[in-house]
């Protein structure tokens, strides 16, 4: 160990005695968590703090443990290892819940993902795709659960995930990882089948990064540069074949192309599931001044067809596909301005560019009298015969500056207050146009204004700006409260909505002692209606004429937790309430098939979280366990309690897609040089998507629901023999149930008070099997050795001096 690093791990374990106005930040210490064992957070004050003091609960994922376990996608990282999370894959981008919350096809917009102190979502619509964090440099992983408005603003209500990237010192020379998979066909009931030559998928990542330490301008700098490309091709498989609609002349109503029987969806997949992704990070730090840079290109194509992802593409098409391109920047500047003053200030730029592709066959007449942009034909406008694209083009970019002050005012941690400022400005846009495939040209209006100059359908210029406090206060060792408040001005808020913008925060936290932590906690977060909710307009998409009221949910919940030696449990409680949820309602019962987004009654959530941590011999044997459980019920409007009343509905449902029981287990045993570790994830009944439309019970019989899902990852880790510096990743996953809780292919129900008898339904499916094998090699690093890392134990550079500092972490 440096001798720097020696003499910062015992001046913060006295911190930890004395409660010494020793700065405790988040990315400076490396072993201090290996001997108190305990994990630290950032995420949930924006400043380092052990967990048990945190104002909310949490948990981390470690990078160590990432090459543990062999994981690559930051999904597979909350299904197996995180607290009161999931991530539904869903053939497509995964989308996360938590708590026994999830709201199918919010593109993770009600969850927060920050990555070195950048927001990840884009600012149009609030997306946030998951495979776009470089999983290769990640030091640790917080998810700190419940609503976080209060110091992060909109869309943090589910939760924050606050990705922490390694410092150069932590990442050493030159880092290269090859890892290939390879995933068995399946058949239509979702069953492995014996492969043939091109019908398995397989799943691949190449990553090289670079960490060096050095000297700038008398102060001490480092930088870290990563670079990583990803791509998975699914294995063949095939849908169940359902019959089209037909048309008032009594012909299919879709022409879905040449891989799907006439008449018909369904059949054979061997294009349309993928994914690419090539990413690059860069991070330098010199003295108190840290700037970050990502940049990511993905796209992806997703199989299935439903209200959303594929309505009348052609069948198995990869044209049918996503692209995204994501640019993120951030400098922040850290300064001492007294011996008790610190400030922080930040400048930050965003850029997102979404490109939905659909490739069409068909044909369909045009609404008469209205032009092309305002109501747009499903299919391909008819008068050219040949095939169309049907391109939604979503653009934001967005820049900001945050200014932040830390006050210790006694100079020993036990009163200090943060307060700042987040101003932020936003560029938001769409388009939707039909192209001939032929021609190029659009259909039916002038290119300039239907193709993308900086222009589009829709432009707006948004501002906002937020301004917060916290305070913390600890009167005696035992009691500590920390407790904030935030108010958002929004653009695309009325100021008759601005209290709903307002978002405290206060925790109630006693320790009897160092073993014991208990808390007791309210929080509240609002997200505002996205520019794609208040403004995007298509052929089955209207605007609401009334405007939109910004989302909130307010929670309280109760954590205690205990830990001895090398022992850790942690038993929650929750209780939260959504109002005033935003969601896709039909506009008329005569035209179900057109709809506007709405603000609904809202959701009644509350349930349980348990964890438990521990490690054996010298700490080579670890385990872990996390489980949740939670009722979710969605309330029902009296207009929808009217027209369900003959059915027997009542006044609230369940919420569809999220599961009521879900957890993980994980054991991992070091051996010599190398290691073994299993885990498993394990998610109850899922009640699918369209088993309720828009809140009323569908017409699909029976009720759409999934069986309970368990998978099982694996993987052996060791140091390749007479290969300096070099080591090895075998391993496996393996899904027990076929079946994804979302509902594919025409059959997607009507409201069942419209038409009481409906189809029955078909699902997506789940990758059932991969195998993979990596191999790393490290070169130049003090610590270039094979093998698993040391521990798998709490993130490497965190600390649990209890004293105030400079946030934005």
């Amino acid at each position: 160990m440096r001798s720097p690093r020696l003499a910062l791990l015992c001046t913060a374990s006295i911190a930890w005695s004395t409660a010494a106005p020793r700065e405790a930040r988040a990315e400076d210490v490396s072993s201090l968590l290996e001997i108190l064992e305990e994990n630290v957070v950032s995420g949930a004050s924006r400043a380092a703090e052990r967990a048990s003091d945190a104002p909310a609960m949490s948990s981390v994922i470690t990078g160590k443990q990432l090459k543990l376990f062999g994981i690559q996608r930051l999904a597979d990282a909350l299904n197996f290892l995180a607290s009161g999370v999931f991530a539904h894959y869903r053939m497509s981008a995964p989308e996360v819940g938590a708590r026994g919350v999830a709201l199918a096809r919010d593109a993770n917009s009600h969850v927060l993902l920050v990555l070195d102190g950048m927001v990840v979502n884009e600012q149009g619509g609030g997306a946030v795709f998951l495979h776009d964090i470089p999983v290769d440099v990640i030091d640790h992983i917080e998810v700190v659960l419940g609503p976080g408005s209060v110091l992060y603003g909109a869309q943090a209500m589910l939760g924050v995930i606050n990705v922490v990237t390694k410092k150069a010192a932590d990442h050493h020379g030159l880092h290269a990882s090859l890892t290939l998979g390879v995933s068995p066909p399946l058949d239509e009931s979702g069953s492995i089948r014996a492969p043939t030559v091109d019908s398995p998928g397989g799943e691949n990542t190449v990553a090289l990064s670079l960490g060096r330490s050095f000297t700038l301008l008398g102060q001490p700098a480092g930088v870290v540069a990563a670079a990583d490309m990803h791509t998975f091709k699914g294995p063949h498989f095939a849908f169940p074949k359902q019959p089209i609609p037909v048309g008032p002349d009594g012909a299919p109503s879709l022409d879905l192309g040449s891989h799907a029987e006439p008449g018909t969806w369904g059949g054979p997949v061997e294009e349309q599931w993928f994914r690419r992704k090539a990413g690059a990070y860069l991070r330098v730090d010199v003295g108190d001044l840290s700037a970050a840079a990502q940049m990511t290109r993905s796209v992806w194509a997703a199989p299935q067809m439903d209200l959303y992802e594929n309505r009348v593409g052609a069948y198995d098409d990869a044209h049918n596909d996503n692209a995204q391109s994501l640019a993120l920047a951030s400098v922040r500047y850290r300064a001492r301005l007294s011996e008790r003053l610190e400030g922080v200030a930040r400048a930050y730029f965003g850029y997102s560019r979404l490109l939905r592709s659909r490739y069409v066959i068909g044909h369909d007449a045009l609404v008469p009298h209205v032009p092309l942009g305002v109501i747009d034909p499903e299919q391909c406008p008819r008068g050219p015969s040949g095939p169309c694209r049907k391109e939604s083009l979503f653009l934001s970019r967005w820049v900001g500056l945050e200014l932040q002050a830390v006050v210790d005012w006694a100079g020993d941690g036990a009163f200090s207050t943060m307060a700042g400022v987040d101003g932020r400005l936003r560029t938001s846009a769409y388009e939707i146009v039909a192209f001939d495939e032929l021609s190029g040209k659009s259909y039916g209006s002038d290119p300039a204004l239907t193709r993308w100059h900086g222009g589009g359908h829709r432009l707006e210029d948004e501002a906002a700006l937020g301004a917060y406090v916290q305070q913390t206060l600890r009167p005696f060792r035992p009691i500590a409260l920390n407790a904030g408040i935030r108010v958002d001005l929004d653009s695309r808020i009325p100021l008759e909505y601005l209290p709903a913008a307002i978002s405290p925060r206060a925790a109630l936290i006693a320790e009897p002692d160092d073993r014991i932590s208990l808390k007791l906690i309210y929080s509240s977060a609002f997200r505002a209606p996205s520019f794609v909710e208040l403004y995007m307009v298509s052929g089955r998409l209207l605007p609401n004429p009334d405007g939109l009221k910004p989302e909130r949910v307010s929670s309280v919940e109760a954590v205690s937790s205990f830990r001895t030696g090398a022992y850790s449990i942690t038993a929650g409680g929750f209780a939260s309430t959504w109002r005033d949820v935003i969601e896709l309602q039909i506009v008329k019962a005569q035209a179900p098939s057109v709809s506007s987004f709405k603000n609904v009654p809202g959701i009644r959530n509350y349930g349980a979280n348990l964890g438990f941590e521990a490690s054996f011999l010298d700490r080579r044997l670890r385990v872990g366990a996390n489980s949740t459980f939670a009722v979710t019920r969605r309330r029902l409007s009296a207009q929808q309690i009217e027209d369900n009343a003959p059915f027997g509905v009542g006044d609230e449902v369940p919420l569809a897609v999220a599961p009521s029981v879900y957890g993980n287990a994980h054991v991992s045993y070091e051996i010599g040089a190398g290691a073994v570790s299993l885990a498993a994830a394990y998610m109850g009944r899922r009640i699918a998507d369209q088993a309720y439309v828009g809140g009323h019970p569908s017409n699909i019989a029976p009720r759409p629901e999934v069986s309970p899902q368990l998978e099982l990852r694996a993987a052996l880790t060791g140091a390749l023999p007479g290969v300096k510096g070099a080591g090895y990743t075998l391993g496996g996953q393996y899904a027990f149930s076929a079946y994804e809780p979302y509902v594919v292919g025409p059959n997607q129900g009507l409201p069942r008070y419209l038409v009481e008898r409906g189809p029955t339904a078909d699902y997506a499916l789940t990758n059932r099997l991969t195998i993979f094998a990596g191999i790393e090699l490290h070169l130049g690093g003090e610590d270039a050795a094979g093998g698993p890392p040391a521990a798998a134990g709490p993130s490497s550079r965190a600390t649990a001096s209890r004293a105030p500092q400079g946030a934005l972490p």
